[in-house]
């Protein structure tokens, strides 16, 4: 293999699609649907429509109504005596936006509420109206029945379990449920990096093709250096899209919170939001990604790119046009699936003979692995035996794609069968 023919291959895949609109586009993109996410949820909370959902309480009990007042008195109105007629009146010519009656037997259980209103405000508002119709109920109950307020207070207490996990070093780390979200945004980011830089890669070599540039290069070079030199140059153009996301995003993190209160008018400091941002109960919610998750999750990333690109490449050169490739990628996208589709079952029980043996499965691991190791402990012999497995395997598929990639690049007019794509793989 010429290491400089190699190296000539990997800048021209690199600069050429660093300066396309594709990627400047795709790498702008990204960052503000980002922080559109950040800030859509915040900015939408906070919206004054001008409108507050008038409910209007028939509370023929006599003991519901002025429990609803307490939790939400710009909501609830309280009319004993209205004529539910006239309510219905109101209601269609938008004057309120609905009403409620309740009855005594509602207290004792033999009935319930009935809402009636103009279906503004959709399933966000009846729910919320539930809600607090059942704690009006339980707090007229309570009162009802002479409860004190100490054993309210006992009642209404609620418990949040906190867990550690216990490391072989001795320490504890708290926040371990929250490790689980890590792990799915780990292992959901690789999957998405498989898919999008092996199609990328995927339709590389078809533009090549169909251009007959690809003729003009195979006659300077070997396929394999070819097929490398792609993957590798990809590959390159990937992990630098995937840095300036991550400082983007670093930064949206970083200073979005005191942008957005002062966008929304509030005098607070950056350096208030920033205290504020250290508070314990958002430090709670906050887990410690160890420096080895970080160091094996670009590991996985890396190898799990590059055995699908690989293959990717190999459907790419087999194929004349875009629309060729449908039947073609289907076997490679099911082990790409599958490890999504055992997500759940596998960061649920980590340590299960299912969750170690799928793993451990090469074309698993970049998913899988991952999502364990940010859940829980695996041994150290399963996590560096997945990476050797992914290097054989890596090694394995080069080898293979580049025999199809040699004889497909030159191969025109007719999209070929798997059984001739496997007679390509045994020529000489």
């Amino acid at each position: 293999m010429n290491f400089h023919k190699l190296f000539l291959i990997i800048k021209r895949e690199y600069i050429t699609r660093l300066k396309s609109k594709t990627f400047i586009i795709s790498t702008i993109i990204a960052p503000i649907f980002i922080l559109a996410m950040f800030l859509v949820p915040i900015l939408m909370s906070n919206w004054d429509t001008g409108s507050t959902q008038q409910i209007v309480i028939v509370d023929k009990s006599g003991n519901v109504a002025k429990h609803l007042a307490k939790i939400n008195p710009q909501r609830y109105i309280n009319e004993h005596f209205a004529n539910v007629d006239t309510l219905r009146k109101e209601v269609i010519k938008g004057q309120i936006s609905g009403f409620i009656v309740i009855t005594p037997q509602v207290l004792n259980g033999t009935a319930q509420p009935e809402l009636v209103y103009s279906g503004n405000g959709g399933i966000a508002l009846t729910q919320s109206i539930n809600n607090d119709i059942e704690s009006a109920i339980h707090d007229a109950l309570l009162s009802q029945a002479n409860i004190t307020q100490n054993i309210k207070n006992i009642m209404e207490r609620s418990v949040t379990l906190q867990t550690k996990k216990l490391t072989k070093n001795g320490e504890e780390k708290q926040n371990t449920d929250m490790l689980f979200v890590v792990g799915y945004i780990m292992a959901i980011g690789i999957y998405m990096a498989m898919f999008i830089y092996g199609s990328l890669i995927m339709r590389g070599v078809i533009e090549e093709k169909t251009s007959r540039i690809i003729e003009i290069m195979a006659s300077s070079a070997q396929p394999f250096e070819l097929l490398l030199g792609k993957v590798l140059g990809v590959g390159a153009l990937g992990a630098t899209q995937f840095l300036i996301w991550v400082v983007t995003i670093s930064g949206i993190t970083s200073f979005g919170a005191p942008l957005i209160y002062s966008f929304m008018g509030h005098t607070e400091t950056a350096a208030t939001v920033a205290q504020a941002t250290q508070s314990p109960q958002l430090a709670m919610q906050m887990p410690t990604i160890s420096a080895s998750l970080w160091i094996f999750f670009i590991i996985f990333f890396v190898f799990g790119y590059l055995m699908y690109s690989a293959l990717f490449a190999a459907v790419g050169s087999a194929a004349d046009s875009e629309t060729d490739v449908q039947q073609l990628t289907f076997p490679i996208t099911i082990p790409i699936i599958l490890p999504i589709m055992f997500l759940t079952n596998v960061t649920a029980n980590p340590g299960s003979t299912f969750a170690v043996i799928t793993s451990m499965i090469p074309l698993f691991s970049p998913i899988l692995m991952i999502a364990r190791m940010a859940v829980s402990s695996v041994p150290l012999w399963q996590s560096i035996g997945s990476v050797v497995l992914m290097s054989l395997t890596f090694v394995g598929l080069m080898w293979v794609s580049s025999r199809v990639y040699r004889v497909g690049i030159l191969m025109y007019g007719k999209k070929p069968s798997f059984k001739e794509i496997a007679k390509w793989i045994r020529y000489n």
